[in-house]
C-alpha cells in the first residue's frame, strides 16, 4: 500500500467532494435532530428514525475518509504550517465553541437528564463536549499520522484495524473515538488515489455506478435492519460499502449538475458543525410547546433550520467584529494568513 498524494483536483471533483461533505453534515444534523425529538416526544420519529439507523454505519466513516483525502501535503510538509493548520486551527474553534455551548447550556434551564456545569468547562482539554468531539478527533488523527508518517503504510493501516476491533470502552471519549474512527482517516490518507478512481469510474459509467451503489446500499440496509450491524466485521464492511456508494452517487450527481445544493452546504460545513445545535434545539422546543406531535415534521423543520441558520449567520457576521466566531483571527495563527476563502475544505484543516 503506497502513500500517494491526492491527484490534482478538477472542478467536477471539487464539486463532488463539497457535495459529499454536504451530505455528511446533513446526516449528522439529522441524527442529532431525530434523537432530540425522540427525547422530547418519548418516541422515535418513524421515517427519520429509520433513515438515521440506516446511515449510522457510514455517516462518520464517510466524513473521516474524506478528511484524509487531502492530508498528504500537510503530513509530509512544513512542520510549522502543519501545527498551525491542523492543530491550532482545530483547537481554536474547539475551545471557542465549547465555551459557547457550555455557557448556553448553563445559562438556559432545560429539562434533560444531562445537567451541564462549570466542571464540563474545566474538562474540555481532556473530555470533548457534545458534538465538538469531531474537531478534537481530527486534530488527533492528523497528529498521530504525522508522528507515524515514516512507518510503512501497511503497518499503520493494520494498527488502525487492530484498534477498531479492540472495541475500547474506557469511558474516555478521546480514546474510544480515536480507536473506533482512526481507520477511516487512515483509509482516506492511503486510499486517496483509489477513492478518486472510484468516483471517476462512476462518473464515466453512470448506469454501472448507480447499479453498484444501489447494491451496496441494499447490503447496508439488510445488515442494519436485520440487527447484524453490531458484528464488528460487518460494521466495518458496511462502513466502506456505504461510503463508497455515497461517493459514487454524489460523483454521478455532480457530473450532471445535480449536486449544487449539497456542494453549497458542504462549503459551509464547518460553520454548520459548530453552531447547528442552537437553532436545532430552539426549533424543536418551540414546535413541541406549540403542540406539534408529528415527530417527522418536527425533525424536518428543525433539520432545515439547523442547516440553513449557520450559513445565514456566517454571511451576516463575516464582515463584522463577530467574524471571529467562524474565521480564525490573525492573533491565533502561527503563519501569515493566506486570505480568507469561504469554500475552504474543512476536513483539510486550515483556513
Amino acid at each position: 500500500m503506497a502513500v500517494t498524494e491526492a491527484p490534482a483536483v478538477s472542478k467536477p471533483r471539487i464539486d463532488w467532494i463539497d457535495a459529499v461533505k454536504g451530505l455528511t453534515i446533513i446526516l449528522v444534523v439529522m441524527e442529532h435532530t431525530t434523537f432530540g425529538v425522540q427525547g422530547a416526544l418519548g418516541h422515535l420519529p418513524p421515517v427519520f428514525g429509520a433513515i438515521a439507523d440506516f446511515a449510522k454505519p457510514f455517516r462518520m466513516p464517510l466524513f473521516f475518509l474524506v478528511a484524509g483525502l487531502f492530508a498528504y501535503k500537510a503530513l509530509y510538509g512544513d512542520l510549522r504550517k502543519f501545527v498551525d493548520g491542523k492543530i491550532v486551527h482545530f483547537a481554536y474553534f474547539y475551545v471557542l465553541w465549547s465555551v459557547i455551548q457550555i455557557g448556553i447550556k448553563i445559562a438556559v434551564p432545560h429539562d434533560g437528564g444531562w445537567q451541564v456545569t462549570y466542571v464540563d468547562l474545566l474538562m474540555i482539554p481532556i473530555q470533548p463536549f457534545a458534538v465538538l468531539w469531531f474537531i478534537y478527533s481530527l486534530a488527533m488523527f492528523f497528529a498521530a499520522m504525522r508522528l507515524m508518517r515514516s512507518a510503512r503504510p501497511a503497518y499503520v493501516f493494520f494498527f488502525a484495524i487492530a484498534l477498531y476491533f479492540m472495541r475500547l470502552d474506557t469511558g474516555w471519549m478521546l480514546i474510544d473515538e480515536f480507536a473506533w474512527r482512526f481507520v477511516w482517516f487512515v483509509s482516506g490518507v492511503y486510499g486517496a488515489k483509489h477513492v478518486f478512481e472510484i468516483a471517476d469510474w462512476a462518473r464515466a459509467r453512470p448506469a454501472s455506478g448507480l447499479l453498484l451503489a444501489a447494491t451496496l446500499l441494499v447490503s447496508v440496509g439488510t445488515v442494519v435492519f436485520s440487527h447484524l450491524i453490531d458484528i464488528r466485521g460487518l460494521e466495518l464492511l458496511m462502513g466502506f460499502a456505504g461510503a463508497g456508494a455515497a461517493i459514487m452517487l454524489v460523483s454521478i450527481s455532480a457530473s450532471n449538475g445535480l449536486a449544487g445544493p449539497l456542494a453549497f452546504v458542504g462549503q459551509h460545513s464547518l460553520y454548520i458543525f459548530l453552531s447547528f445545535f442552537l437553532p436545532m434545539a430552539a426549533t424543536r422546543i418551540a414546535m413541541v410547546k406549540l403542540g406539534v406531535e408529528n415527530g417527522d415534521l418536527i425533525t424536518l423543520v428543525a433539520l432545515t433550520i439547523a442547516v440553513v441558520s449557520p450559513i445565514i449567520g456566517f454571511r451576516i457576521l463575516e464582515k463584522t467584529p463577530l467574524n471571529f466566531l467562524y474565521i480564525r483571527p490573525d492573533m491565533f495563527r502561527l503563519t501569515a494568513p493566506r486570505g480568507f476563502k469561504r469554500n475552504v475544505v474543512m476536513t483539510a484543516g486550515g483556513d
